[in-house]
């Protein structure tokens, strides 16, 4: 048997052919602009544009459309409203082969925001929700499908919710006409064999017609194997994004990723020239895995007390953290 081309302790087919079907979206820009309020000026913007799509990816989720008068337009950043004369800016190199995606936020958009489909460049709507607003959700769904929207779902904090909520949600989306669903890991509270479980759930419950997708957070150095997990168990796209920036912990970094799919669909390089500027970022923004995102992922609880610890001079003297957590949960975790 012929060994594998780049760890010769192994046979080659150790790793089925699933990961060649796999198609990649990137949520650089709209994840990881939770880390600075998306104020990633527009030259950065249309670099790494430029870079993902030289790269093969599949899709980019370059910001969020957003209800005018939601935030204070002086506070945050341009990705999270996504003018369309700002993105023509910053796209005016598409070839056409990357799809260009935008996330709603369910309560902090209307179905009236969401624009003609031919009057703008992008071409995908994901749709971001918790189970408890999943009518709201629908109506921005149906509105998207109206349009001709390629259309996503990422339930949200699924790790929160029993067996029975999950099925319940899945349920609801199964003749929904919503083109994929996402297993979202929001607290990065999963370990691989939530991941596989879920996934044979979401299979089940939607049908062959609905695409399954994964996306990760590192809070427990989780993203990228949970990640792979999910490919392995048959889902179909993945999220990352460039060094794993993203809100807290962060999410699978995708140049890990496209190592990993080993396809020559994608090339990994121009990724590779992007990762220096965002490990610029690192410090300032305190993304990645550190101690108190972990503990807000063991104990399954949004990590909005990592992300305020992560702001105190005295962030990795974290015991006292741990314990209050122990106790307001017990010694076996829980959930929020």
């Amino acid at each position: 048997m012929a060994l594998d081309y780049r760890v010769k302790c192994c046979p080659e087919g150790l790793v089925t052919d699933r990961r060649r079907r796999i198609k990649v979206l990137d949520c650089t820009i709209r994840d990881g602009g939770i880390c600075n309020n998306w104020k990633f000026d527009r030259q950065w913007v249309r670099r790494t544009f430029e870079a993902l799509q030289s790269s093969g990816v599949d899709y980019m989720e370059i910001g969020y459309r957003t209800r005018e008068g939601t935030f204070d337009r002086s506070k945050v950043g341009e990705w999270r409203f996504l003018d369309e004369d700002v993105l023509a800016e910053v796209t005016q190199a598409h070839n056409g082969k990357m799809k260009i995606a935008a996330m709603l936020d369910c309560g902090k958009v209307d179905p009236s925001d969401i624009k003609p489909r031919g009057s703008t460049v992008v071409n995908t709507i994901r749709i971001a929700t918790y189970a408890h607003q999943l009518k709201e959700a629908r109506r921005l769904l149906d509105r998207a499908l109206e349009e001709g929207y390629e259309t996503f779902m990422n339930v949200m904090a699924v790790s929160t919710l029993e067996p029975k909520e999950v099925d319940a949600f899945l349920d609801e989306l199964r003749d929904s006409g919503v083109h994929n669903v996402a297993i979202v890991d929001s607290f990065g509270a999963l370990y691989p064999y939530h991941i596989t479980h879920l996934c044979h759930v979401y299979q089940g419950r939607l049908g062959d017609k609905i695409k399954i997708g994964v996306h990760t957070h590192n809070n427990q150095q989780q993203a990228f194997a949970n990640t792979i997990a999910a490919i392995d168990a048959g889902c179909d796209f993945v999220d990352a994004t460039v060094h794993g920036i993203g809100r807290g912990a962060g999410n699978c970094p995708m140049e890990l990723l496209l190592f990993y799919l080993d396809n020559p669909r994608y090339d990994v390089k121009p990724i590779l020239e992007l990762v220096d500027e965002y490990a610029t970022l690192r410090d300032e923004l305190r993304f990645g895995y550190h101690l108190p995102y972990a503990i807000t992922g063991f104990y399954n609880v949004h990590p909005r007390a990592g992300i305020q610890r992560m702001s105190r001079p005295d962030r990795y003297e974290c015991r006292e953290m741990y314990e209050t957590f122990a106790g307001r949960f017990g010694e076996g975790g829980g959930s929020d």
